[in-house]
């Protein structure tokens, strides 16, 4: 679907970018793969929880499904809200709100973290006496609603708004011009955002993305972790253990009365850099063959062996990630040789796996992985493509300075 936007809308390039569209299929391969853990421990709470502490029973009849739709609804409008409003939360919402394009790539642009925030919130839902099954096809349903509403090719449907969040609305919802903020956090339903004073009719030209003067979209682990980082920073440098705490429940705008500097997080871009030709097939073949790998991680992952699973995961993630930073001119110094370690290695602990278990899937991974370092070996060096050679490798490590993942 979104190849099929991409198509309907490729003349209007402020819809789209490359960069930003890789940057959020990469996001979405480390958000699969990790949803895979908070599923399980959502199925599980939720069993548990029904089973052991419900107070009533709701029966599977065509009128609770419609029933049940509503309360999920209600329930992500509260999660959504406080994805907003609490700090912590927001520091694993905040990732689908970096984009400053909005298109259905931003659905794939989910950080990891949020699926686990969600799961307390899901819990009231069981106890009240929603079943796992009724619940789960539920959140799929909803899931399907809201990927169509990220796209701006639907023009405002006005009678819709009456009952219905539209692309329209939820587009409101993304900007960040100050009329935006905080606006429209309806899943599937309008109703609950007029009800609780959070609605906001499309009334001006939306500038998406967040406000942070910090921020780059440039790295996908950044996007991820960066208002961690900014916790963590903030964190260190308030000295009352309360404000500490309350920075973590409060809003994002709020500062503590005693942090006496702002805490900011340093830019990771390296300047400087000439990516060459061959940077750039090897970003493309890295991410093309990563990300057939996670594909082939989560369509086989009921049959493949729990280490060559994590090791597999770890090996095209990350190499998803260095494309996409080579895609977007965020080029570590020593990429060459940070690469072939972590190739190197992988194949050590792959050969090792593969000599013990003799699973015929590890050696489609390592394969995979050989290829990669073979590639990596045409790479060029730091000399070739920073100014000053050898001495802007040395300036850089002198300067303390390191690559995040």
């Amino acid at each position: 679907m979104a190849l099929f936007e991409w198509q309907l809308t490729k003349k209007k390039a402020h819809l789209f970018s490359r960069e930003n569209s890789i940057i959020n299929l990469c996001i979405g391969g480390i958000d699969r793969i990790v949803s895979l853990v908070h599923f399980a421990l959502l199925i599980l709470f939720l069993d548990y929880l029904y089973v052991n502490y419900r107070i009533n029973t709701i029966s599977d009849a065509w009128y609770n499904w419609i029933l049940a739709y509503v309360a999920v609804d209600f329930v992500s409008y509260w999660y959504h809200r406080f994805s907003h409003r609490i700090n912590i939360l927001w520091a694993g919402h905040i990732t689908h709100h970096s984009s400053s394009y909005y298109n259905l790539t931003n659905n794939f642009r989910t950080s990891p973290f949020q699926g686990f925030n969600r799961i307390i919130f899901w819990c009231v839902l069981p106890i009240v006496g929603f079943s796992t099954e009724m619940l789960f096809t539920t959140f799929i349903v909803s899931s399907l609603y809201d990927f169509f509403v990220h796209t701006q090719t639907v023009p405002k449907i006005r009678w819709l708004e009456h009952v219905f969040i539209t692309p329209s609305l939820h587009k409101v919802h993304h900007g960040k011009n100050d009329i935006y903020l905080d606006k429209n956090y309806g899943s599937t339903f309008v109703i609950w955002d007029k009800w609780f004073n959070t609605f906001q009719d499309e009334t001006e030209a939306v500038a998406f993305g967040i406000s942070s003067p910090d921020y780059v979209d440039n790295d996908p682990m950044r996007a991820i972790f960066f208002h961690y980082q900014y916790l963590w920073n903030t964190i260190k440098k308030t000295p009352s253990f309360k404000n500490k705490i309350l920075l973590l429940l409060k809003p994002p705008e709020w500062r503590p009365d005693d942090l006496q500097t702002l805490a900011t997080v340093v830019d990771s871009e390296n300047a400087g850099m000439r990516p060459t030709s061959v940077h750039s097939m090897y970003a493309w073949f890295v991410f093309i063959l990563s990300t057939m790998g996670v594909f082939g991680l989560l369509l086989f992952k009921d049959i493949l062996d729990l280490n060559f699973f994590i090791i597999g995961s770890v090996i095209f993630l990350s190499g998803m990630v260095v494309a996409t930073k080579i895609f977007t001119k965020n080029i570590s110094i020593h990429l060459k040789r940070n690469e072939l370690i972590k190739n190197i290695l992988a194949i050590f602990i792959l050969l090792v796996l593969v000599l013990k278990y003799s699973n015929p899937h590890a050696w489609l991974i390592l394969t995979a992985v050989s290829l990669i370092t073979f590639f990596t070996l045409f790479l060029p060096n730091a000399a070739e493509i920073w100014p000053g050679g050898s001495e802007a490798e040395q300036t850089h490590e002198a300067s303390g300075a390191t690559e995040p993942f």
